[in-house]
């Protein structure tokens, strides 16, 4: 094999940390990931990387988060808090790791993550913002998510949820409540209005539906609340003047086309056809995908004196961002999750990452979007599932975690019996010996070494002990091994079982003996 495959770990031009990711199923799974990750780390120091970067502070984050609209927050009391704050990926995020054009985090992952991801088909309108005394546009414009647009002539209003970016350099108020704004229906140029309600969820499409009452139960149920009209697009027959033909709510996904000019009389699913077409030559709208994961807390803030964060319980999230507005503030404390100190971490380096099997469609995906919506392209250098244990029998203490280490590939279920405790004494001692001797020069290295070397580079730890076997037999018997041989033997039971490092045997001696 080529010296670059066989060296590939300690000759990659990045710092790294080791990071572990996710909780551990009991005591045992959590023996294993400890484990993995002191491998990982010695494995880290035979790379000899340099000093860490300084990570980001917890707020800088969250302020990058704001800005992208990506945080929501909720609290009992809205005043007096305590405040917690959600993430919500962006839908481009989503849709990065959904459709594979995300830097890739390892083939097996990137699938699992996939997989994990909700989907709904649909379409993204885009509704230009508008003057509401004149019309005229006024630059930008909101987009919404909707799978069924077949009613879209009779909408009345669009809604966001009370942390959507369109509400930047405003004050949330008590909810619901109309934004001031106003965007234009697409199709016939009607203004609606923006209002903000709770019920819309962040983490749905854009953040912001089209609300239309006729049909939908829920859209009627806040109309109804809030005095917005009830107009109808769909219906079993045009109605006129005489009541008895007059339409009732909710009318979903039947009838035919009522009050819409040119398409009246098509059925609901040739309207879905016609008003898509009619918004996509105008560029005002995108058939897509929605992803979604929902959302996760990332802190929660608490009113504190002596806090070093500025809180506004008007601007919500956007205190991070904002100065304006005339609502109190005050001092608050800040505690960060897990998850918020993993990603002040990654975005500062790229680091090998230890985690449970069961986090990486879980607290690693959240990771990894994070990372995507602050702009941090660097993947990890190494992403190591880390899968339950079966059982453990009768092995020796000082060589359990050696076990769990080898007796499978962390990505696979095992179960340790007494025989590989024994295994990993035997092949203990043969270090020994191997440290106090020396091994034969060589004109190229040997295929052993490479094979030794080519599974730690994968963090296959099983395999790299499976191929240390035969230079442990080959020593036990007193054979001669070469030199590369011997440092790949010495460096694999380092990683693997943490025995000491015999002097002139470094990252630097195994490059050399695979120099030649």
């Amino acid at each position: 094999m080529s010296v670059v495959l066989a060296t590939q770990w300690w000759r990659r031009n990045v710092t790294s940390k080791i990071m572990t990711i996710g909780a551990a199923a009991n005591d045992l799974h959590e023996r294993r990931l400890k484990a993995v990750t002191a491998a990982c780390e010695r494995l880290d120091v035979l790379r000899g990387t340099s000093a860490s970067a300084s990570a980001m502070s917890t707020v800088a984050v969250l302020r990058a988060l704001a800005s992208a609209g990506r945080l929501a927050v909720s609290a009992d009391d809205e005043e007096a808090g305590p405040w917690t704050l959600t993430y919500t990926p962006s839908p481009a995020a989503l849709a990065a790791v959904a459709k594979g054009s995300a830097p890739s985090w390892g083939s097996r992952l990137d699938a699992k993550q996939q997989k994990a991801l909700r989907r709904a088909p649909g379409a993204v309108f885009h509704l230009p913002f508008a003057d509401p005394v004149t019309g005229a546009a006024s630059g930008g414009a909101l987009s919404t998510f909707t799978t069924d647009w077949s009613p879209f002539t009779a909408a009345c209003a669009v809604a966001v949820h009370p942390d959507h970016e369109a509400l930047a350099g405003s004050e949330v108020q008590r909810r619901p409540y109309f934004s001031g704004r106003f965007v234009r229906h697409p199709l016939h140029g009607d203004l609606l209005p923006v209002w903000v309600a709770d019920w819309v969820k962040p983490e749905f499409g854009t953040g912001a539906v089209i609300v239309n009452p006729a049909h939908s139960a829920a859209d009627l149920e806040f109309a109804l609340a809030t005095g917005l009209p009830v107009r109808f697009g769909l219906g079993p027959h045009e109605p006129s003047a005489d009541p008895a033909s007059w339409l009732t709510p909710p009318i979903i996904k039947t009838g035919k086309v009522v009050r819409a000019g040119r398409h009246d009389g098509r059925s609901h699913e040739q309207a879905v056809d016609a008003y898509l077409s009619d918004l996509m030559e105008a560029g005002h709208a995108d058939r897509a995908e929605s992803f979604s994961l929902g959302r996760v807390p990332l802190a929660v803030l608490k009113a504190d004196p002596a806090g070093d964060v500025r809180w506004s319980p008007a601007l919500r999230a956007r205190s991070f961002t904002e100065s304006t507005g005339t609502g109190p503030t005050s001092s608050a404390s800040l505690q960060g999750t897990p998850l918020l100190d993993a990603a002040t971490e990654f975005a500062a380096e790229a680091p090998v990452i230890v985690c449970s099997t069961d986090a990486v469609a879980t607290d690693l995906l959240w990771l990894r979007l994070l990372m995507f919506d602050l702009d941090v392209e660097h993947p990890p250098v190494l992403v190591v599932p880390v899968a339950r244990v079966g059982s453990a029998q009768s092995v020796e203490p000082q060589w359990l975690d050696g076990a769990l280490l080898v007796a499978g590939r962390p990505d696979e279920t095992v179960s340790v019996k007494a025989q590989m405790g024994e295994q990993i004494g035997r092949i203990a001692k043969d270090h020994a010996t191997a440290a106090a001797g020396s091994g034969e020069q060589e004109t190229a290295p040997s295929q052993a070494a490479g094979q030794i070397v080519t599974a730690l580079s994968a963090a296959d730890f099983a395999a790299a002990f499976k191929a240390v076997g035969p230079t442990a037999k080959t020593i036990r018997r007193g054979g001669t091994i070469g030199e590369s041989e011997r440092v790949a033997f010495l460096t694999a039971l380092f990683v693997l079982l943490g025995l000491p490092l015999p002097e002139g045997v470094s990252a630097d001696a195994l490059k050399a003996a695979f120099a030649g």
